[in-house]
Protein backbone atom coordinates (compact mmCIF):
# COMPACT_ATOMS: atom_id res chain seq x y z
CA UNK A 1 0.00 0.00 0.00
CA UNK A 2 2.70 2.45 0.80
CA UNK A 3 4.20 1.77 -2.66
CA UNK A 4 1.17 3.17 -4.30
CA UNK A 5 0.95 6.28 -1.91
CA UNK A 6 4.21 7.03 -1.79
CA UNK A 7 3.85 8.79 -5.68
CA UNK A 8 0.82 10.45 -5.00
CA UNK A 9 1.11 14.51 -4.30
CA UNK A 10 0.46 14.97 -0.40
CA UNK A 11 -3.24 16.90 -1.10
CA UNK A 12 -3.96 13.47 -2.86
CA UNK A 13 -3.01 10.49 -0.06
CA UNK A 14 -6.14 10.88 1.46
CA UNK A 15 -7.88 9.58 -1.82
CA UNK A 16 -5.36 7.67 -2.62
CA UNK A 17 -5.57 5.86 0.79
CA UNK A 18 -9.71 5.09 0.12
CA UNK A 19 -9.27 3.94 -3.23
CA UNK A 20 -7.21 1.84 -2.15
CA UNK A 21 -9.17 0.09 0.51
CA UNK A 22 -11.68 0.03 -1.31
CA UNK A 23 -9.99 -2.29 -3.67
CA UNK A 24 -8.59 -4.44 -1.01
CA UNK A 25 -12.30 -5.08 0.39
CA UNK A 26 -14.08 -5.80 -3.35
CA UNK A 27 -11.03 -8.27 -4.10
CA UNK A 28 -11.58 -9.81 -0.43
CA UNK A 29 -15.26 -10.03 -1.41
CA UNK A 30 -14.71 -11.65 -4.91
CA UNK A 31 -11.91 -13.92 -3.76
CA UNK A 32 -13.75 -15.33 -0.90
CA UNK A 33 -17.06 -15.57 -3.16
CA UNK A 34 -15.06 -17.56 -6.10
CA UNK A 35 -12.98 -19.86 -3.99
CA UNK A 36 -16.15 -20.83 -1.84
CA UNK A 37 -18.01 -21.22 -5.31
CA UNK A 38 -14.61 -23.83 -6.12
CA UNK A 39 -14.85 -25.33 -3.32
CA UNK A 40 -18.51 -25.89 -3.28
CA UNK A 41 -18.34 -27.27 -6.89
CA UNK A 42 -15.75 -29.26 -6.89
CA UNK A 43 -17.24 -31.08 -3.42
CA UNK A 44 -20.92 -31.81 -5.28
CA UNK A 45 -19.14 -33.25 -7.89
CA UNK A 46 -17.31 -35.22 -6.28
CA UNK A 47 -19.58 -36.88 -3.18
CA UNK A 48 -21.36 -39.99 -3.97
CA UNK A 49 -25.00 -39.71 -2.73
CA UNK A 50 -26.31 -42.46 -5.33
CA UNK A 51 -28.73 -44.82 -3.61
CA UNK A 52 -29.59 -42.12 -0.96
CA UNK A 53 -33.36 -41.20 -0.47
CA UNK A 54 -34.05 -37.59 -2.25
CA UNK A 55 -34.09 -35.23 1.09
CA UNK A 56 -30.90 -37.20 1.90
CA UNK A 57 -29.20 -36.64 -1.06
CA UNK A 58 -29.80 -32.70 -0.84
CA UNK A 59 -28.64 -32.65 2.92
CA UNK A 60 -24.79 -33.88 1.76
CA UNK A 61 -25.21 -32.17 -1.82
CA UNK A 62 -25.35 -29.31 0.66
CA UNK A 63 -22.16 -29.11 2.41
CA UNK A 64 -19.78 -31.35 4.68
CA UNK A 65 -22.29 -30.87 7.58
CA UNK A 66 -25.27 -32.55 5.92
CA UNK A 67 -22.92 -35.12 4.88
CA UNK A 68 -21.33 -36.48 7.58
CA UNK A 69 -24.21 -36.14 9.56
CA UNK A 70 -26.63 -38.25 7.35
CA UNK A 71 -23.72 -40.83 7.34
CA UNK A 72 -23.96 -40.83 11.07
CA UNK A 73 -27.87 -40.74 10.75
CA UNK A 74 -27.62 -44.07 8.15
CA UNK A 75 -24.17 -45.83 9.39
CA UNK A 76 -23.01 -45.54 6.01
CA UNK A 77 -19.01 -45.81 6.17
CA UNK A 78 -18.80 -45.40 2.38
CA UNK A 79 -20.28 -42.29 2.39
CA UNK A 80 -18.75 -40.61 5.44
CA UNK A 81 -15.55 -41.53 3.02
CA UNK A 82 -17.26 -40.53 0.21
CA UNK A 83 -17.92 -37.32 2.21
CA UNK A 84 -14.21 -36.94 3.19
CA UNK A 85 -12.60 -37.34 0.71
CA UNK A 86 -14.85 -35.31 -1.70
CA UNK A 87 -14.57 -32.38 0.99
CA UNK A 88 -10.46 -33.01 1.01
CA UNK A 89 -10.55 -33.06 -3.05
CA UNK A 90 -12.18 -29.59 -2.92
CA UNK A 91 -9.83 -28.08 -0.42
CA UNK A 92 -7.18 -29.25 -2.49
CA UNK A 93 -8.18 -27.77 -5.58
CA UNK A 94 -9.04 -24.40 -4.04
CA UNK A 95 -5.92 -24.12 -2.66
CA UNK A 96 -4.41 -24.98 -6.10
CA UNK A 97 -7.04 -22.30 -7.56
CA UNK A 98 -5.55 -19.50 -4.53
CA UNK A 99 -2.02 -20.69 -5.69
CA UNK A 100 -2.74 -19.85 -9.34
CA UNK A 101 -4.34 -17.08 -8.45
CA UNK A 102 -1.23 -15.55 -6.32
CA UNK A 103 1.10 -16.64 -9.58
CA UNK A 104 -0.49 -14.56 -11.84
CA UNK A 105 -1.26 -11.33 -9.37
CA UNK A 106 2.71 -11.65 -8.52
CA UNK A 107 3.55 -11.83 -12.24
CA UNK A 108 1.59 -8.70 -13.22
CA UNK A 109 2.27 -6.54 -10.26
CA UNK A 110 6.16 -7.69 -11.62
CA UNK A 111 5.65 -6.68 -14.88
CA UNK A 112 3.41 -4.01 -14.51
CA UNK A 113 5.14 -1.85 -11.61
CA UNK A 114 7.49 0.49 -12.83
CA UNK A 115 11.31 -0.12 -12.13
CA UNK A 116 11.78 3.15 -9.68
CA UNK A 117 9.30 5.10 -8.25
CA UNK A 118 9.28 9.00 -9.17
CA UNK A 119 10.95 10.33 -6.40
CA UNK A 120 8.46 12.87 -4.82
CA UNK A 121 10.36 16.60 -4.15
CA UNK A 122 11.15 17.96 -1.06
CA UNK A 123 8.57 20.52 -1.11
CA UNK A 124 5.84 17.86 -2.21
CA UNK A 125 7.17 15.83 1.27
CA UNK A 126 7.09 19.30 3.50
CA UNK A 127 3.50 19.96 2.02
CA UNK A 128 4.44 23.10 0.60
CA UNK A 129 2.33 24.02 -2.35
CA UNK A 130 4.06 23.69 -5.41
CA UNK A 131 2.43 26.24 -8.15
CA UNK A 132 4.96 29.27 -6.21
Amino acid sequence: MNAGLGVLDPDRVGTGSALLQTFRQVGGTVGVAVLGTVLNSVYRSNVDTEGLPAQAADAVDKGVGGGLAVAERTGSADLLDSVRDAFLTSLNTTMWVSAAIAIVGAALAAALMPKRAAKASEEALMGIPQDR
